[in-house]
Parts: structure tokens; sequence; C-alpha cells
């Protein structure tokens, strides 16, 4: 495949960047600061640019097609606003639109689904009521997406962490307790399900709830 990220100096854009390198693909990093980007590929290309500048993003999806969009563009913090990250999303849609890329991946939170509240005294009550920037925030990004004439995933997983893959997740558009096991979910496991999602289509405009 010949993808796209966007956020792929965070640490689950970083994951990503790695395992689909690994897997022989074809990586575009679309980045503020390249010299964040650590690692050195044939089959990868670093791109400067400004997500909240809309014709850098243009510029840059209009050079070639790509098989799949991947955004995951951290917030700065849990508690405020990060309104740059809601006008980036707007680009990437506008410009993806625009250029007919492949479908959009995006990284939400478990904690925006409707029924977030079945996985526990956290997701009911805590998160609901301290976290209501982020909440907030997630909900835009969401919207943006659901709205659009993208073929889109938004995948929805709970705390996400640095352990090391093992490949142990379960994956639903509905909450089951039962499957929620451990509400948390590594980074390496989720790079792994996002490239899978590239390729099928069971999840296609759709939630998907994604935990070990």
């Amino acid at each position: 495949m010949n993808i796209i990220i966007f956020g792929a100096t965070g640490r689950t854009g970083n994951e990503l960047m790695l395992r689909a390198l690994e897997a022989g693909h074809t990586v575009t990093a679309y980045v503020r600061n390249p010299s964040k980007i650590s690692v050195s590929h044939r089959n990868l290309n670093v791109e400067k640019g400004e997500a909240t500048r809309y014709s850098d993003i243009n510029d840059v999806l209009s050079k070639e097609k790509y098989d799949a969009v991947f955004s995951v563009l951290g917030a700065k913090g849990m508690f405020r606003r990060d309104l740059p990250l809601i006008d980036a999303m707007k680009n990437i849609v506008q410009a993806a639109e625009n250029n007919d890329t492949g479908k959009l991946i995006h990284v939400s939170f478990i904690g925006v689904h409707p029924d977030a509240g079945k996985l526990g005294l956290l997701y009911k009550y805590i998160i609901p009521k301290f976290m209501t920037n982020l909440l907030r925030d997630h909900r835009e990004k969401d919207a943006i997406i659901t709205s659009s004439k993208l073929n889109w995933v938004l995948i929805q997983p709970p705390v996400l962490t640095s352990d090391a893959y093992n490949g142990n997740y379960v994956h639903e558009a509905e909450i089951h307790r039962d499957n929620s096991r451990k509400l948390k979910l590594s980074r390496s496991n989720l790079a792994e399900f996002m490239l899978k999602l590239a390729n099928e289509h069971t999840y296609d405009k759709t939630a998907v709830y994604v935990t070990e």
C-alpha cells in the first residue's frame, strides 16, 4: 500500500509508521518538524507542513494517490481544548475529498461512544465530568469525518500504552462488557489493527471499539 500518516512523530504515529515500513508499505509522514523523524528508510517519504494550513495538506495529497490516510494527531492535554486539531481535521477531510484519496482511518477515543458507561465508573462518571474538553474535541473531529463524503473508520480505543506487541486484542462496533478485558491497548497492537483496516471493509463508515 501507499499510505500517508498525519501525526507520525507522536507515539502512536511513530509505531504505525515503523510497523507499516516493516510490512513493506510505502509511507509518507506528514510532519511539522522533520527532525523528529529518527528513522531512514527507502520506502519513507517525509513531507513538512502545517496541519492547520489547508494548502499544505492539499499539496501533499494532490501529489499522488494514497490507498489510505491515517490520522493520529494527538491532543496536547486531556483537560484543555485543542482547537487547532479541529482545524487540522477539517483540512485533512476537505483535501482528501478534493483529491479522491483512499480510506481515512482516524484514532478517536472510546469515551465518546454512547455506551462507554458500560465500561465502568471511570467511563460512566469520571471521564464525562473531568474531561469534558477532551470529549468535546473528539466529538467535533468525529462529526467532521462522519459527515464527509469519504470512506472512513473511527477507531475508539481506551487508554493507550507502550507495552510490547502481542496481537491479543478484541474489536467490535458495539460495546459488550464481557469482551472488554483490560481497558487498555498497546500502541503496537493498535498500529497492527489500523493497517488491517485499510485492506478490509468490515468497519467501513463505522466506529469500532478495540481493546486488549
